[in-house]
């Protein structure tokens, strides 16, 4: 090869050894210049990150996180878990997580339903009521997760827990506004009804009365018999409208409920009826009544119309018996109509008025519904006792026999 190549080959050496020497100097100021070094990660021994982990999990305060073994009792505790449930946790360590369930729910082996769900499907989901330290509940929402050793083993339960009674509350507010809303919507059918019906009669009556009395004006027997009409047939439009107010301020919501003495209602009672029972021979024999949370001029408004209803009903001396008794556990089974979680005040008025075929109990509580035609009466007073009991969270039923009288139950949660 002449000069020239052996010039060439130099220089492209030379070119080369430059541009390595140069990425080898800007290789060496990136990672020597502080400002352009790249952070390398520390790397956890297996001690920091369960250490970590734990501290994470127990600086947690809005879920209650615990362990349990598998037979559900409790092997550790957050901070969230003491928030939520109010147990320190020396106070509930090796305890079974039993007892933050309701009493009913412990009978029902409900824990242990959701051990064995979690131990069978992996996972387990449940709301309800809770029971915290003091004695309170909440409403919580659970998830029960199994975990199992490297051979697929369970060898215990996690379990995490939020407070949902916020929310709970707020829904059943919802549910409540929703069902007050419908039963408005069919209070206004009702009262359609009334409009195009039962005000409708007796305002035909007095038109034709009026009518008759135009035509007999000179005739001085005839204008008094159809005046007394006229006043009969407006005296009973007047109970119909004033009945229709009651029933409709009976399903207002600004309600205020207070301790309420029962058997201060039931006198209260009796001497607004003194007269008429005087007159009519009632006797009304009770036991001690309860106290309960409730609107005492509800609560008079409903013993009065029993009482009444009983006394309007009978033929012969009116007699009235008034029974109280509480029923819980077992016994709420005899009333499938009641919801077993509580325990409930049955009362009963037994009456021996004329009754009524059972087949038309529950046609009793339709508003202006009679039973007996040919007595007085709006048909809104048996209504309004259903109406109150509804307002109280409580249950009313019916049973009657004819000639035998008719006996009411009435149920106050407890």
């Amino acid at each position: 090869m002449d000069s020239t190549g052996d010039m060439l080959m130099d220089t492209t050496d030379e070119s080369r050894t430059h541009e390595n020497e140069l990425d080898n100097d800007k290789s060496q100021r990136l990672f020597s210049n502080p400002t352009e070094e790249k952070p390398t990660q520390k790397i956890l021994t297996v001690e920091d990150s369960e250490d970590r982990y734990h501290k994470m999990i127990d600086e947690v305060q809005d879920y209650a996180i615990l362990l349990m073994d598998k037979d559900g009792y409790i092997q550790n505790w957050n901070k969230g878990a003491q928030n939520i449930k109010g147990y320190r946790e020396e106070e509930i360590i090796g305890k079974n997580f039993r007892v933050f369930y309701l009493k009913e729910d412990q009978e029902s082996k409900l824990p242990e339903k959701l051990i064995e769900q979690a131990t069978r499907t992996g996972k387990a989901n449940h709301e309800g009521w809770r029971v915290r330290k003091d004695g309170t509940t909440f409403w919580g929402n659970i998830v029960i997760t199994a975990l199992h050793d490297k051979e697929h083993n369970i060898i215990g339960f996690s379990k995490v827990t939020r407070d949902l009674t916020e929310r709970k509350i707020a829904d059943d507010q919802l549910r409540y506004y929703a069902q007050s809303i419908e039963s408005q919507n069919q209070q206004l059918e009702q009262f359609a009804y009334i409009a195009s019906h039962d005000l409708q009669e007796p305002l035909r009556k007095i038109r034709v009365f009026a009518s008759i009395l135009e035509d007999n004006i000179d005739n001085i027997t005839v204008v008094k018999n159809n005046i007394d009409k006229i006043n009969i047939a407006a005296t009973r439009m007047s109970a119909l409208i004033t009945d229709i107010l009651k029933y409709s301020q009976l399903s207002q919501l600004d309600m205020h409920f207070q301790e309420t003495d029962l058997n201060e209602t039931l006198n209260s009672v009796k001497n607004d009826f003194d007269l008429i029972m005087e007159q009519k021979g009632v006797v009304i024999e009770n036991s001690a009544l309860p106290v309960i949370k409730g609107i005492p001029m509800q609560l008079h408004q409903l013993f009065a119309n029993l009482i009444s209803n009983a006394i309007k009903f009978s033929t012969v001396e009116p007699s009235i018996k008034i029974d109280y008794e509480i029923i819980d556990g077992d016994a709420i089974h005899q009333y499938p109509d009641l919801p077993l979680k509580n325990s409930y005040h049955k009362i009963s008025f037994k009456d021996n008025g004329i009754g009524f075929e059972q087949q038309f109990a529950d046609q009793a509580f339709k508003l202006f519904h009679r039973l007996h035609e040919k007595t007085s009466g709006t048909g809104i007073g048996l209504a309004l006792c259903k109406k109150v009991v509804e307002n109280h969270n409580g249950y009313i039923s019916v049973y009657s026999k004819p000639g035998e009288g008719t006996n009411f139950t009435i149920f106050f949660p407890v």
